[in-house]
């Protein structure tokens, strides 16, 4: 069955939920059109997801918020994914941000909330925290009650930053532990079901002058290594009735480096319109092993204050 196949995130038994459980279905649109590559980029709110050193680099406050449309091919389940991000500057005490993740199927829903802070140490390395509360809850098997769970986890990172190197351009290193206690997410506490922690590492590239982007993250998750790639640029810049308007288009490519069964590669691609403050992001992801269900469709809307 096809929902077998597709539907990694949950096995459900009575007594013990074996679960690739919370993983990142894409955050938004923007890093999924770079390939899912943003632990060294860090310079908006769903920063929270990826890397909570990254929120330190806000100067205005910032949310945003991602719908995404999984395999639409899939006829046996509606799977959709909602995500939320906001991010307080406050300084000089730090930035504070926030983020909600709610995932939905017919008979499966997960959330992750999210509560980060970050800070400069030195004027180029900034570190941050987050503590996340983790949620599940299950239809009842035939004869059973419902099935629900909450739990605790926490990531930290730390990015560093050096400024004017390569035509004035600014290239950015971050490093990110991702669950770092490995919190079981089994109703028994089993540790079967524990989430592995995520370790990443990545690289981004800037240039002011000419608006565009490179960036390469590295990721160690279980037993799952990822390489993941991406670019952007800007594709036009004009004034409409004065206002700043113009896009960006974007591609990368998310890898996966070993055979894991229930991870695979994808091709990404999308862009991004802003008109003013106000950003409208979209993103299509391209599987390479389970084709036959179709892609996913992402768009955000994001605005700065």
């Amino acid at each position: 069955m096809k929902k077998l196949i597709i539907f990694i995130v949950s096995i459900i038994s009575v007594n013990l939920i074996f679960a690739g459980g919370f993983d990142n279905l894409g955050i938004h649109s923007r890093v999924i059109g770079l390939g899912g590559a943003f632990y060294g980029v860090g310079d908006a709110s769903y920063s929270v997801f990826y890397n909570p050193a990254g929120i330190s680099h806000l100067k205005r406050i910032e949310i945003n918020s991602t719908y995404s449309n999984l395999f639409p091919g899939l006829e046996e389940d509606n799977l959709y994914y909602l995500t939320f991000s906001g991010a307080l500057p406050f300084d000089p005490i730090g930035n504070f941000g926030l983020g909600v993740t709610f995932f939905k199927s017919d008979n499966w829903q997960e959330n992750i909330f999210v509560f980060s802070y970050s800070r400069f140490i030195f004027n180029s390395f900034s570190i941050g925290g987050s503590a996340k509360i983790l949620r599940w809850s299950a239809a009842a098997a035939p004869g059973e009650s419902a099935l629900s769970f909450f739990g605790l986890s926490f990531d930290a990172g730390v990015y560093y930053t050096i400024d004017d190197i390569f035509n004035e351009g600014n290239l950015r290193f971050g490093v990110a532990a991702q669950d770092i206690t490995e919190p079981s997410i089994a109703k028994n506490g089993s540790k079967d079901a524990k989430l592995p922690m995520k370790l990443a590492a990545g690289i981004s590239y800037f240039s002011p002058g000419f608006d565009y982007l490179f960036a390469l993250d590295g990721i160690k998750e279980g037993d799952a290594y990822f390489l993941r790639f991406g670019a952007e640029f800007l594709g036009m810049k004009t004034q409409v009735f004065g206002i700043e308007t113009g896009f960006y288009i974007r591609g990368g490519y998310n890898g996966i480096v070993n055979n894991i069964s229930s991870k695979q590669s994808a091709l990404n691609g999308g862009f991004g319109i802003f008109v003013n403050k106000l950003r409208i992001d979209y993103a299509y992801i391209h599987q390479f092993e389970i084709n036959s269900i179709g892609g996913s469709h992402k768009i955000s809307l994001g605005y700065q204050f």
